[in-house]
């Protein structure tokens, strides 16, 4: 039995008491005395009954206010119009053969906001006049938000905000907005609990929050306003899986590590790639750590992402924004790295394969993997890689790394899905320094091809027009590759820098100011020199081939007894010849196919000064060789590309 049961129980015993004493009395007097007297006391019993109004102290710690009476015949009573702002319902009725007889409790509710004060409430049969019974309802002030508390505080941007009030409020409706967000509040003892997750707030950052109070469906009031700052945003510290990775192991999990405590955390996993479905998952938080268990096999081969769409920390941190994390499982092992080019390859080099992953350990290399074109075997160089040992292959000879498909993983469960090939070739020349500038520098000329005919090129002999130097340097790394293109009765000899000391110094002439080009011993050679900028002494040198970088180029140049000799300077997109030999037929063949003007005979009136002690002389008179010279456009730049059709029509 409930206070208010206790309560209407006390007052109809007392009642019987009091109605048994009156009797009692009520006999012993006389009876013109006994009528008058009824009508007195039905008169005092009326006016107690229903004139003087029952006090209700209403409470919003409840949606109702209730209080312990008896009121017969419930169901003949309707509540009088009025506009007193509150309804009245009669409550624990107790009835006999589904008539109800009585009700023991009398329940206040507001049907609009209470305004503090006194009000009146009335309830009669059939809501006439006769037997009203009114109740006087005490309203007090209403709740106070007691926001002194959260001035300038630090809260969660997605856990509840606790509010208080001075006292429990039952009855309104609490919002709370920001902007034209809004946050629904319930209530808690003494408070609010407001959801700041439907805010949307961003962490580390100060907002000003209005707190709303309205009654049912009517228009919200502005009640309070608190200028509060979101807690500092949690941050990612570490993770097991870095975004765009490829993930080559089996992982049982997936760990990523913040920097503070958490209390929870949500999470999704699932495929992005070929048919995309989510994959059903274990999230749980240990301490700073959330872990992500996948609970089913997640494919191999395949794109995956995992989004944490939040965090919350034990102090009430979030996140700023979700950690998204695309990664791939791998399949079987891919070729990663493979340590030489399409060309160029030593006879006995080792050649590396790396893979992107481990291969098992027990694989059988051998069998899976084999070079082709020259001879050599194959081993495995590390858990990644393995080894392609290339034995005494001839030069320029082509040949093939092969991986055939299933190579096992060491990793996972995994096999190469595709065979893998790469082609190459065996360096098709060879290199040697062929003397020394004055300051020591090697002169190097490069050999290509194994003919009985050479061709014989060189650049750089003015340093201060390096493009020869790096056209000629361009056509040794074309050969390199290319080799297999050169005839078989041809050889090919270059040598891009003949005047190293001169390129490296950006000067025309050596380190003791002689000009290579005029230092040959040709008929006309002569110590002074005549330039566009006038005469120098001892240009040509203090003797005819004194020069270190001279005596080179004649010593390779009377050994090799070139069926042609092609010289490259800058710059005047011009063509000459020795007119030795058919040089003149090569020359012009040579202009054409390039584009340039031809100076056979005529290089004196080009240049405009005249030329002593010149190369291309030099070998016409003393070997008979033809020579053509090619000025370049520009001093700088590489060329090969706009002379490469020239170069090799010389090679037929």
């Amino acid at each position: 039995m409930n206070r208010h049961t206790d309560t209407a129980h006390g007052k109809i015993e007392g009642v019987k008491r009091f109605f048994k004493h009156t009797i009692k009395r009520f006999r012993s007097i006389p009876l013109p005395a006994r009528i008058g007297g009824g009508v007195v006391l039905l008169v005092l019993l009326y006016i107690w009954a229903f004139i003087i109004p029952t006090n209700v102290q209403f409470s919003y710690a409840n949606k109702e206010t209730c209080i312990g009476r008896v009121t017969l015949a419930p169901g003949l009573q309707n509540q009088r119009a009025g506009k007193d702002g509150f309804s009245v319902e009669l409550k624990d009725r107790v009835s006999l053969f589904g008539v109800p007889l009585f009700s023991r409790n009398t329940c206040v509710s507001p049907v609009a906001s209470p305004n503090e004060g006194r009000t009146k409430v009335s309830v009669a049969p059939f809501g006439l006049p006769l037997f009203s019974k009114t109740y006087g309802v005490n309203i007090p002030a209403m709740p106070k938000a007691q926001i002194a508390t959260l001035k300038d505080a630090e809260v969660s941007a997605v856990k509840p905000l606790i509010i208080p009030l001075s006292e429990h409020d039952a009855v309104h409706a609490y919002t709370l907005t920001q902007g034209d967000k809004k946050a629904g509040c319930t209530p808690v003892d003494k408070g609010l609990s407001c959801e700041m997750s439907q805010l949307a707030l961003e962490p580390s950052t100060p907002y000003e929050l209005i707190l709303h109070r309205g009654y049912s469906n009517d228009a919200p009031q502005k009640l309070e306003t608190l200028q509060i700052r979101t807690l500092t945003a949690v941050q990612l510290v570490e993770s097991s899986v870095k975004n765009d990775a490829t993930v080559y192991d089996k992982p049982a999990d997936f760990r990523f590590v913040f920097d503070r405590p958490l209390e929870s955390t949500e999470v999704t996993l699932k495929r992005i790639d070929g048919e995309p479905a989510k994959i059903d998952a274990e999230f749980k938080v240990e301490g700073s750590t959330v872990i992500v268990t996948p609970k089913q096999a997640m494919a191999r081969n395949a794109q995956h992402q995992l989004v944490i769409e939040q965090v919350t920390g034990k102090d009430g941190g979030s996140l700023s924004d979700p950690i998204t994390t695309a990664f791939t499982l791998s399949g079987g092992p891919k070729v990663a790295n493979v340590s030489i080019g399409g060309a160029g390859v030593s006879q006995s080099a080792q050649v590396i394969v790396t893979f992107d992953q481990p291969i098992k350990a027990d694989a059988d290399i051998a069998k899976l993997a084999r070079l082709t074109g020259v001879n050599g075997s194959v081993s495995r160089a590390s858990d990644t890689s393995i080894a392609f040992n290339i034995a005494g292959a001839p030069l320029c000879a082509a040949f093939s790394l092969v991986v055939d498909k299933g190579l096992p993983s060491g990793s996972n469960d995994e096999i190469s899905a595709e065979a893998w090939k790469f082609d190459s070739r065996i360096v098709c020349g060879s290199s040697a320094v062929i003397g020394h500038s004055v300051r020591g520098r090697a002169i190097t000329a490069y050999t290509f091809g194994s003919g009985s005919s050479t061709i014989l090129f060189t650049g750089g002999m003015h340093g201060s027009e390096p493009s020869g130097m790096s056209t000629m340097q361009a056509w040794v790394t074309y050969l390199q590759s290319n080799a297999h293109k050169i005839p078989a009765d041809k050889k090919v000899v270059i040598v891009p820098n003949t005047n190293p000391d001169g390129i490296a110094a950006g000067s025309r002439n050596n380190v003791n100011n002689v000009n290579i080009d005029r230092n040959f011993p040709a008929s006309n050679w002569r110590p002074d020199i005549d330039t566009a900028s006038g005469m120098i002494p001892t240009g040509g040198g203090t003797s005819a081939g004194s020069e270190p970088e001279t005596q080179a180029v004649m010593a390779i140049t009377r050994r090799l007894r070139p069926i042609l000799e092609v010289s490259f300077h800058a710059q005047g997109r011009l063509v000459g010849a020795n007119l030795y030999g058919n040089s003149t037929a090569v020359g012009t063949a040579y202009a054409q196919t390039v584009g340039y003007k031809t100076m056979f005979g005529t290089a004196e009136e080009e240049m405009g000064y005249s030329i002593t002690g010149e190369y291309e002389d030099w070998m016409g008179q003393e070997l008979g060789i033809p020579a053509i010279l090619i000025e370049l456009p520009t001093s700088s730049g590489n060329y090969l590309n706009s002379q490469l059709t020239a170069l090799l029509n010389l090679l037929k």
